[in-house]
C-alpha cells in the first residue's frame, strides 16, 4: 500500500515536472519570435516579454515539487548525512515538516490572497498593451505550494519506508 502511494505521487509530481520543464522551450521560441519581429519585421511583439515571464514564473512554482521529489533542493547536509535512514525519517517529521509547514503556510495563505485578489478584480497586464490576465500567473503560487505539500509528503513516505523497510523495498 505505502509503495501504491508512493508510486501514484512520484507519477503526478514528475508528470507535472515534465510538462513543466518544456516550458523553457517556449520561454526560447517566443523570445526568438520576439527578437525576429523586432530585427525583421521592425515592431515588437506585446505579449512576448509577459508571456515569457508568466511561463518562467510557472516553470519555478509547478518545476520546484518536481526538484523537492528528485531531492534537488537544498539541504544542509553536514551532519544529516550521518544520520541514519530512522533517524533522517524522524527528524524529517519532526523538525524539517515544522519548518516546511511555516513555509508553506506563508505561500499558501499569502498567494491564495495574492491570486484571488487579481481574479476578483479582473487585473490585466500594465505592460505590453496587450492586457493579459495577471491571475494566472500569480495562481502559480497558491498552485506551486500545494504540490509542494504533495512532494513533501512523498519524501516523508519515502524516508518512513526506507526507516522502516530498507532501501531494497523502493
Amino acid at each position: 500500500m505505502l509503495n501504491t502511494i508512493i508510486n501514484l505521487l512520484e507519477r503526478l509530481i514528475t508528470g507535472i515536472g515534465r510538462v513543466v520543464a518544456l516550458f523553457v522551450l517556449a520561454i526560447i521560441a517566443i523570445m526568438i519570435y520576439e527578437m525576429f519581429s523586432r530585427a525583421v519585421l521592425g515592431r515588437s511583439v506585446r505579449w512576448a516579454g509577459d508571456a515569457s515571464t508568466w511561463l518562467l514564473v510557472a516553470f519555478i512554482f509547478l518545476g520546484g515539487p518536481w526538484a523537492m521529489a528528485k531531492g534537488n533542493f537544498v539541504r544542509v547536509d553536514a551532519v544529516y548525512e550521518h544520520f541514519s535512514p530512522l533517524a533522517k525519517a524522524v527528524v524529517d517529521t519532526v523538525v524539517s515538516t515544522a519548518l516546511f509547514a511555516l513555509f508553506i503556510w506563508v505561500l499558501l495563505s499569502f498567494g491564495y490572497d495574492f491570486a484571488l485578489k487579481s481574479f476578483a478584480m479582473g487585473e490585466r497586464s500594465a505592460t505590453g498593451g496587450w492586457g493579459g490576465p495577471v491571475w494566472l500567473p500569480k495562481a502559480m503560487l497558491p498552485i506551486g505550494a500545494a504540490l509542494l505539500v504533495l512532494a513533501w509528503i512523498l519524501n516523508l513516505l519515502r524516508g518512513w519506508r526506507d526507516a522502516l523497510y530498507g532501501q531494497e523495498a523502493a
